[in-house]
């Protein structure tokens, strides 16, 4: 690939993440303007970010303002808090604190969404025909769900995962190297240090180089070394560096003892093998020494914390698992969705790139089929994932487009007479925000009740709410799992609960405060010194209420009831109903 090729490819990139960033900034302006942002987490890493550069420690990733006074361990690095945190100080001498942070929550996914394109249509050359570039760069921009990380606001970690995935990606399709190897192993060891989320990904784009080792032997020695050297140094330097004052072996969701142990002992394996490779002529050999070291690595993670068999939520408990986990779209399977639009949505892109991946493997030559392998690898593993969560939609939509633009490309070659036909076909299938758009406007039509449940749910986001509650004197709030993180991120009030799966004994009171009778909800708020309670209609409907808790706190407010101790505070321009503990 030429140096005009990579910039030509940079600045169409760039072109695209403007104008669609500037688009996104004028539809959601309503609401970004008041810093409103599209999902709780990014309200809350907002809040993490602010607490960071008022003084908090690097290494204390502790929410204080979540389950008050002693605040809640959240299981974030400060990885991905670094850009947003930059742009932010940069800004704040001219623009103040509020512009500053306005400005970062838009800049800070732009520029990672120009980078994900970049990366998109140079995996587009790397498999294709240089054609392959600007289709690749036009369906990622249109990825739906993934484009959905880099809409302006979204500063979780997410986006950046996603692009530590595509340079990992990128250096496997690559011929062996140690450069390479050591890329692969410093994108794993980032990737862990921010979150586990990518970890399946990450595990097959390892298998895919294993596969790549068994078939090319002493070709892929330095990468392996590499590989291995980099994973081993860059994990322990993030212990050195970055560890959480929080450091528990109770979990397995994130930076911890057991992603540390499991990354060093992956590393030292593959150093093993790459020091080997010279011995092990033979693919067979090659496979079963392997097999056994990477089993050993695995079996030693295992047996040293069995927690990770439970899972990431393990230790929540199964009241919380269902009460929170299993009301999470992304956060249960792609069979098991409420809405068949959402499921269609999700899986589509997956689906069709994994249909084009198997169809051009037949017809590839063995140069390409290996340059292939580590896309085919993440995209199955993504779809592995969308059976039981629908968040492996993500990675696997958001590495998409490199197989989508051969679609457009094998298009373009048909007779002129059927290539228009061809053309509209293999765009249209290729386009996710077309998915989007035209299933959930077919379900909306068929389901107008769950379109109306929609708008009442929006009702109590919408306006300058956060604002407007920010007008009261700071105080500790009751509310429920989906408004904590936003009375947190957008407000100076504290919350007792949010959904975040490490504060179980803020939630659980949060739980038992609704879902008790009202004089039981009074003493467990006495005990929290709680002062406002917060409330939209519709919420805990996950455990039942109204209808199976007729006498509990939260139907008697879902009925606008309060009880005499709640005295009512206005809100105005949204459904919320907002409450003083007299």
């Amino acid at each position: 690939m030429t140096f005009d090729g990579r910039r030509k490819d940079a600045l169409t990139a760039a072109a695209f993440a403007l104008l669609l960033a500037a688009c996104w900034v004028a539809r959601d302006w309503a609401q970004l303007r008041w810093l409103n942002l599209p999902d709780t987490d990014d309200m809350m890493r907002l809040a993490q970010v602010r607490d960071w550069i008022a003084g908090q420690g690097f290494a204390d990733w502790t929410q204080y303002r979540l389950a008050p006074p002693a605040g809640a361990p959240m299981h974030w690095s400060r990885l991905n808090d670094l850009l947003p945190a930059a742009l932010i100080l940069t800004a704040r001498p001219l623009l103040g604190q509020s512009n500053a942070e306005l400005m970062a929550v838009i800049v800070a996914p732009t520029l990672l969404f120009a980078l994900y394109l970049t990366l998109s249509a140079r995996m587009a050359r790397r498999i294709g025909p240089p054609a392959g570039a600007l289709p690749a760069i036009v369906i990622a921009a249109l990825a739906y769900p993934a484009n959905a990380l880099f809409l302006p606001g979204r500063v979780d970690h997410h986006a950046l995962q996603v692009v530590l995935l595509q340079i990992a990606l990128l250096a496997v399709m690559r011929r062996g190297g140690w450069r390479s190897g050591a890329v692969v192993g410093a994108m794993v060891a980032l990737s862990f240090g921010i979150g586990l989320e990518t970890a399946p990904q990450l595990a097959a784009l390892v298998g895919a180089f294993f596969l790549l080792w068994l078939v090319r032997g002493k070709e892929e020695r330095a990468r392996a070394i590499g590989f291995g050297a980099m994973l081993t140094v860059a994990t322990l330097a993030l212990l050195l560096f970055a560890r959480p004052s929080y450091w528990s072996a109770e979990w397995c969701d994130a930076f911890t003892p057991a992603s540390v142990t499991g990354a060093v002992a992956v590393g030292v394996a593959w150093l093993v093998l790459g020091a080997l490779t010279p011995a092990l002529r033979d693919w067979r050999l090659r496979f079963a020494v392997g097999a056994g070291l990477g089993t050993v690595a695995l079996a030693a993670t295992l047996a040293s914390y069995p927690v990770c068999l439970t899972g990431p939520y393990g230790p929540m408990g199964p009241f919380l698992q269902h009460a929170i986990i299993d009301s999470i779209p992304e956060a249960i399977g792609v069979f098991e969705q409420p809405k068949v639009s959402a499921a269609i949505q999700a899986a589509a892109l997956l689906t069709i790139a994994l249909i084009v991946f198997a169809l051009r493997l037949r017809r590839a030559d063995a140069a390409q089929r290996l340059a292939m392998l580590p896309l085919g690898a993440v995209y199955l593993a993504s779809a592995v994932i969308l059976l039981f969560q629908l968040r492996g939609a993500y990675m696997g939509s958001a590495v998409a487009a490199p197989m989508l633009a051969q679609l457009v490309l094998a298009a373009r070659a048909r007779a002129p007479r059927w290539r228009p036909f061809a053309l509209v076909g293999a765009w249209c299938v290729s386009a996710g925000v077309l998915w989007l758009v035209v299933t959930g406007w077919i379900e909306e039509q068929l389901r107008p009740r769950i379109a109306a449940a929609t708008e009442q749910a929006e009702s109590c986001k919408q306006g300058d709410v956060w604002h407007r509650l920010n007008a009261y004197p700071a105080g500790t709030v009751m509310t429920a799992m989906d408004h904590g993180a936003r009375v947190i991120g957008g407000t100076h009030h504290a919350s007792v609960g949010a959904g975040y799966h490490r504060n179980n004994r803020g939630n659980l009171a949060s739980y038992r405060f609704f879902l008790a009778a009202p004089e039981q909800a009074r003493a467990i708020a006495a005990e929290w010194q709680v002062r406002y309670i917060l409330f939209c209609p519709g919420d805990f409907s996950e455990v039942g209420v109204p209808h199976a808790r007729p006498g509990s706190l939260a139907a008697q407010l879902s009925r606008g009831e309060p009880p005499a101790w709640a005295e009512p505070l206005p809100l105005h321009d949204t459904g919320l109903r907002f409450y003083r503990i007299r």
